[in-house]
């Protein structure tokens, strides 16, 4: 129970503290090489994180529910014996996935983004994929225990890294233009892999190190490896389709703003402020909920493997209803200053209206992150890849026959279509599993009020207030706590928010399996 609280306010801070530190890093970059590089260095990332969520994806899915079902919390020698399989799955995993990048780079840039710039970037950024893979194995492993410090402490490392490391080279590689300034990011970003992965690796042996040589009988038996197989496959397919398809539309994205009418470099700044800018910063959030659910998915595995159906139920409401409560008033808060947030973070008029326009997409937006993982710990992953592939479909479709005509606002249609569609089929397949219903009252029509009004009354005060000698950043800093405060007072009176809601940790954690359960399981 406090080791459970720890863990979530460990991942509280780290979530918000890694989060802010990406943003601000993500504004340098902007500032230093513009909205155009900004949208070749996504056009890059977006072939790479293909590669790579393919890879790693899978096979941290796997570690994190094998070790919670079949009880390798308290037996260091199984716990050890499925590591040592993972990273051997691993690699079968990554040897492809650097083959694609580092040989088909040429292709890939020339013939799929259409820009011969994005080569280089990408062959340097696949030299970091096999060492992504093994860093997954050990930080699934870590989960899975509820021990957050040695995945945070190698997380730390590699954004230190990479930050020290961009930093020291851009100004050099920028002589060369765009296409070198990428360059010096990839070369940051494939050194802080290594360096991460050699910080889980250490961590891993200090775990380990007093246990000797002893390794579970498991490992000689074949159904360690077909379990592994079992989860991580759909998983890592899922993810290369999704993915797959996203580099897809994002390739489409610029083509489109070009047939629309715009010249190349404006169509990839375009794409560079909605994807590479506007994005990031209203995913910003994201962290925390996604982190939650991150520590959600061992609970729920371990209880779904041993018929756990109250623990399983209770433990998916409060993730729901935490999802829609939170990702509500975000968007609330978006919506509120996206304005002034356009200045004070890009110092961009036209980023403050996309993030307005798009704000009421992130309850949709976080509600399905949140969803596909409580699908995949309930071992629904082959639903989640189905829907995964509808979704992304969907959306190729649209983006070529709409984005073409109607331009931006096009592209706006698509987010929303594409965002609707996926969060209502995959929602809906969750609460077929679970036997739950959508409190449609409580998680949707009541936050919606609450945050209504609080932006409408925060936002006329500070009007009435500021009589124009207030900047802007002094207004995000009164307006926003004002407006979480409202919103929960709001809540409460409306009945949404009860004394049981914020204790709901005790219900769900009450029950640990006992380890003959856990033993009972592994054995059939």
């Amino acid at each position: 129970m406090r080791k459970f609280y720890v863990n979530a306010l460990i991942i509280t801070v780290t979530s918000l503290l890694f989060n802010t530190v990406g943003i601000s890093f993500r504004v340098f970059l902007s500032n230093k090489i513009g909205a155009e590089g900004i949208g070749l260095l996504q056009l890059v990332f977006s072939v790479y994180m293909m590669s790579i969520l393919f890879v790693v994806t899978g096979i941290n899915v796997a570690v994190t529910r094998l070790v919670a079902e079949e009880g390798g919390r308290g037996s260091l020698a199984v716990s050890r014996a499925l590591i040592m399989k993972a990273i051997i799955v691993s690699f079968s995993f990554s040897v492809p996935a650097f083959a694609f990048l580092f040989f088909g780079a040429g292709h890939i840039g020339l013939e799929w983004l259409g820009d011969y710039r994005t080569v280089f970037p990408l062959k340097l950024l696949a030299v970091g994929i096999p060492f992504a893979g093994v860093s997954a194995c050990i930080k699934g492993y870590f989960y899975a225990v509820g021990r957050l410090v040695p995945p945070t402490a190698a997380q730390a490392v590699e954004l230190v890294i990479q930050i020290y490391i961009i930093i020291s080279i851009l100004d050099y590689f920028m002589q060369g233009g765009p296409e070198y300034a990428c360059a010096g990011i990839a070369v940051g970003t494939a050194i802080s892999e290594l360096a991460s992965c050699m910080c889980s690796l250490t961590l891993y042996w200090f775990e380990f190190k007093n246990t000797g040589n002893r390794i579970s009988e498991i490992f000689y038996q074949k159904r360690i490896l077909k379990k592994l197989l079992y989860i991580s496959l759909p998983v890592s397919a899922s993810s290369l389709v999704r993915t797959g398809l996203k580099t897809l539309e994002n390739v489409m994205v610029p083509a489109g703003f070009e047939k629309h009418g715009f010249s190349r470099k404006v169509s990839i700044e375009q794409y560079g402020k909605i994807h590479g800018m506007v994005m990031p910063v209203l995913m910003f959030p994201s962290s925390v909920i996604i982190a939650f659910s991150t520590l959600l998915i061992p609970e729920i595995s371990e209880a779904n493997a041993l018929n756990q159906k109250n623990k399983v139920q209770t433990s998916v409401t409060r993730a729901l209803q935490l999802t829609c409560i939170m990702s509500i008033l975000i968007a609330g808060v978006f919506a509120s200053f996206s304005e002034k947030l356009g200045m004070v973070i890009y110092n961009s008029v036209e980023c403050g209206f996309l993030m307005k326009v798009l704000a009421p997409l992130i309850p949709l937006v976080y509600l399905d992150i949140v969803v596909d993982e409580l699908l995949k710990a309930l071992n629904q992953q082959v639903s989640a890849l189905r829907y995964n592939i509808m979704d992304a479909l969907i959306k190729v479709i649209l983006i070529c026959y709409v984005l073409p005509i109607k331009g931006l606002a096009g592209l706006i249609f698509v987010f929303y279509t594409g965002g609707l569609f996926k969060t209502a089929i995959s929602l809906r397949r969750l609460l077929k599993s679970t036997g739950l219903r959508f409190n449609t009252k409580d998680w949707l029509m009541k936050p919606v009020l609450s945050v209504s009004l609080s932006g409408a009354a925060v936002v006329f005060a500070l009007d009435l207030l500021s009589a124009g000698f207030l900047t802007d950043r002094i207004c995000i800093w009164i307006g926003a706590p004002s407006l979480c405060m409202l919103y929960f007072f709001f809540l409460i009176v409306l009945g949404c928010l009860t004394v049981n809601d914020l204790s709901w940790f005790k219900n769900i954690f009450h029950t640990p399996a006992k380890k003959s359960e856990r033993n009972q399981y592994w054995q059939e």
